[in-house]
């Protein structure tokens, strides 16, 4: 069940770094908005199924507006954040990752305005597919960030299945998506069988070079961000293949 948080144990905690350049940040409420539903106790894992849910309409058709993996990290996150934020704020965020399916798309980031009404989340997106990291090598620096507003809509389009759209850029998650879901325990018919025995284990294939991938993507930002030049990066991305294709070639 969702229930509200303690309005008495308020938190100083201002802001969540949850993944490189992504964070979320408490803010007063805009101008005007009424009082949130705030603090708001969530389900996290929930929460991370209704953030990986979500889609964004492009020109080839939608695809989805976070990563699973974006979005899971994202919802723990978020999760603490508001169970901590109060009334008159709101939370602003941004999260980047890797944009795509393979490792050399572009890393793009969502930034969005956050709070709770009437125990539902509400998620306006301001920018979607926002490319500022080589801005970010060039001042060493994040640029201003606009995080929607419930006054003024944005250009993103969202669809989200079993959620309310309040605009296309502005989705309402309800109650139910937020708690983990409860399902009464079957009561046996008859006397309960002895458990089977435990099937032996099923060798594994060959590794796949766990951590490659994220180190790929690690050598790509930090091309984008100038820490390494054009050639350096060409250098390791060969060198990371090349253990990636030994690693996953049978022995002999």
């Amino acid at each position: 069940m969702l229930v509200s948080a303690s309005l008495a144990a308020a938190s100083s905690q201002r802001i969540w770094d949850f993944a490189p350049f992504s964070r979320i940040r408490r803010s007063p409420a805009e101008k005007g908005a009424p009082a949130n539903g705030h603090p708001l106790k969530v389900d996290s894992g929930a929460l991370a199924q209704a953030l990986g849910d979500l889609r964004l309409v492009v020109k080839s058709g939608d695809e989805p507006l976070f990563a699973p993996a974006e979005a899971a990290v994202l919802a723990r996150a978020l999760a603490d954040a508001l169970a901590q934020v109060q009334p008159g704020e709101d939370l602003e965020l941004v999260s980047t990752s890797n944009r795509g399916p393979g490792f050399f798309n572009a890393t793009l980031g969502v930034t969005a305005r956050a709070f709770a009404r009437d125990g539902r989340l509400n998620l306006i997106v301001r920018d979607a597919r926002l490319d500022f990291l080589y801005q970010y090598g060039l001042e060493s620096r994040m640029p201003e960030l606009s995080y929607g507003s419930r006054n003024a809509a944005g250009t993103a389009a969202l669809k989200a299945p079993g959620a309310e759209l309040r605009r296309p850029d502005w989705v309402i998650l309800p109650a139910a998506a937020l708690a983990p879901a409860t399902r009464p325990e079957p009561v046996p018919a008859g006397p309960v069988p002895a458990p089977a025995a435990a099937a032996p284990p099923v060798p594994r294939a060959p590794s796949q070079s766990p951590g490659v991938e994220e180190r790929l993507r690690d050598l790509k930002r930090f091309r984008e961000q100038g820490l390494i030049t054009e050639e350096e990066y060409a250098q390791r991305k060969q060198e990371l293949l090349d253990q990636f294709i030994r690693s996953a070639s049978p022995a002999g």
